[in-house]
């Protein structure tokens, strides 16, 4: 199987990630092919080049998930080294990084460049991952100033282009920062520390505040329904477009970057329908223009020079590096990891549940003979984590590599998934495994109805928590051949004592008391769960931890239920190395076919 498969399905879809533009060029991260790494790469006078070392490997761990790993400056860059987590300069015109700041118990995350005052600002977290804390730092090499602490947790630092002010994001325990977060503003004096600190506080949530040219603050809130754009002068509070859709995906990650804003507008990545368009807003708030059409996913902007680049992904391209300029009509295609773009368009379900209720799910239709005949094929459901991530309508080499094997693939956004509002965002509120669960079986009872999936050869498979929403399904229904979790939730009453302080308050809200946690764990429904079971797992896992894995398939081997449990050395939340990536993908692919009637 690892003979015939090709390369190229196990890189992942999304593997360019943290745009950054400056005066200088484009930077961002890519995951090299051959390791996994991420290597920052720079594009400047039409070629782009790697500026850090193949064998170096750039990511924050702040969180559990990290983002904004650098940050850049006229002749050098700061990085994160992943596995160290202490900072480093690199020159952008070659030669030996030496280290900039450095703390043994400490990760970094959400950097950006100050470059008035020649330091980077910050996210710092120090302490084990479950007892630690976190605080806003200003760092210049080997010095570091405190800008604010006491607060559980800080994102999102963005500093004004005069560098007067800075604003960040705070957060408390129990919530998430898309569940309740506040906005700081501070104005920072001769010395670079924080005067004044005023406060915006919407009642809801808000991420990524932005500086405009012109000085102005504009900060992306949900409190009315939508992540939407408001701009922030003194006491008033504009909004500056109230069309009903987010404008951003739920922020897991630091760094992100979704919106721009000049003197005549902004631009924007809107969400509709599952898709990301990118816009420009005129000073009304209406879109007057439209880049990238070819995009259904946008990992972040950046401009410069008049350039509006962006990493996009679409249903004929994975993830790519382009840009236009402002005001003309001139696009280009920067950078991009793959060789080949093909063309897998999905078809868009609405799926009616529970009387007035929907969810959506993206049908990717085999290539094969059965397809062809409009015979019912073998059908894989995917299941995003988060859960409140999304599915976008994307090519992913993985889905159609599937597609080469004879499966159709729907990719299900449930009740609960991010990109549709707050309201649909916050259905699983204390429902988790339950809205979620039906929601999927919905889905494969339409694809059965409709003559799309065959009935006998219906399998299901999710990453975290949609590994989670897997094992319920399979609790809850025999309708499922088999099913893989990938590093998927187990226990929740164990997980949350164990798991990373940033999704330690999570499971209260998603699932209720540990009495509720535990009736809606798949670890106390072993006796319900009939269908074979595969599990891969990250032996070096902070967020779900491998002795979970191994309790529940032990449990479904007891039973005599088909289990086994894959485990990768030095895999945390994710499985990163291709190799490790292409292992996994055949393991899947022989276990399922080990489950068929038709042993494919």
């Amino acid at each position: 199987m690892l003979d015939t498969m090709p390369r190229a399905v196990a890189l992942p879809a999304d593997g360019l990630s943290e745009l950054q533009a400056t005066p200088a060029g484009a930077f961002w991260l890519a995951a090299n092919p051959a390791t996994g790494r991420k290597t920052l790469w720079h594009w400047a006078n039409g070629e782009s080049r790697a500026v850090t070392p193949p064998l170096y490997d750039v990511g924050s761990r702040v969180n559990g998930y990290g983002g904004g790993a650098y940050a850049c400056f006229d002749e050098f860059v700061v990085i994160v080294d992943n596995p160290s987590q202490q900072l480093l300069q690199q020159p952008l015109a070659g030669g030996e990084a030496r280290p900039w700041w450095s703390r043994p118990d400490a990760r970094y995350g959400g950097m950006i460049a100050d470059p008035h005052r020649c330091r980077v600002l910050a996210v710092e977290e120090y302490g084990d991952g479950r007892q630690g804390s976190q605080r806003l730092v200003a760092i210049r090499e080997g010095e570091l100033e405190v800008i604010a602490q006491g607060s559980d947790f800080y994102g999102a630092p963005s500093l004004s282009p005069d560098g007067r002010w800075l604003a960040w994001v705070e957060w408390q325990l129990p919530h998430m920062p898309w569940q309740r977060s506040t906005l700081k503003i501070a104005e920072l004096g001769d010395d670079g520390l924080a005067r004044a600190i005023h406060c915006w506080d919407g009642g809801t949530a808000v991420s990524q505040p932005r500086f405009a040219s012109d000085g102005g603050l504009i900060v992306m809130s949900d409190h009315g329904g939508w992540w939407q754009p408001y701009r922030l002068e003194g006491e008033t509070v504009q909004l500056l477009c109230d069309w009903p859709a987010d404008h951003i995906p739920t922020p897991w990650q630091l760094g992100e970057n979704h919106h721009l804003w000049q003197r005549d507008g902004g631009i924007v990545v809107r969400l509709e329908e599952g898709a990301a368009h990118v816009l420009h807003l005129d000073s009304q708030g209406h879109s007057s223009a439209r880049y990238f059409p070819d995009a259904s996913r946008v990992a972040g902007l950046a401009s410069a020079e008049g350039w509006l680049y962006a990493i996009t992904q679409g249903v004929g391209h994975t993830a790519r590096l382009e840009r236009v300029r402002f005001g003309h009509n001139e696009h280009q295609q920067l950078f991009s990891l793959a060789t080949q773009d093909i063309s897998l368009v999905p078809e868009t379900l609405t799926i009616t549940v529970g009387g007035d209720e929907w969810f959506t799910a993206f049908l990717y239709h085999g290539d094969g003979k059965e397809a062809q005949a409009g015979t019912p094929m073998p059908l894989i459901i995917r299941v995003h984590g988060g859960p409140t991530s999304a599915s976008y309508p994307v090519y992913d080499p993985l889905v159609h590599w599937w597609t080469q094997q004879g499966f159709a693939v729907a990719d299900i956004n449930p009740r609960g998934s991010g990109n549709w509002g707050r309201a649909f965002r916050e259905r699983l509120a204390g429902e988790w495994g339950q809205l979620d669960v039906e929601d999927v079986i919905a889905l494969a009872d339409e694809l059965v109805a409709q003559g799309v999936a065959d009935v006998e050869q219906l399998f299901i498979r999710g990453q975290s928590a949609g590994g989670f929403t897997v094992l319920n399904t399979l609790a809850a229904t025999t309708c499922f051949r088999a099913g893989a979790s990938l590093y998927g939730v187990t226990d929740a009453p164990r997980l949350s004592t164990q798991t990373h302080r940033f999704e330690s308050g999570y499971l209260e809200w998603l699932l209720g008391d540990t009495a509720s946690q535990r009736r809606q764990s798949p670890r106390y429904r072993v006796d319900s769960i009939n269908s074979p079971v595969i599990f891969f797992q990250g032996d070096q896992d902070p967020v779900v931890v491998p002795e979970q894995t191994h309790a529940m398939a032990a449990a479904l081997q007891r039973r005599d239920v088909k289990a086994r449990v894959v485990l990768f050395d030095g895999e945390g939340h994710g499985i990163r190395h291709p190799d490790n990536r292409r292992r996994l993908i055949a393991e899947e692919l022989a276990f399922f076919a080990s489950t068929s009637h038709t042993g494919r």
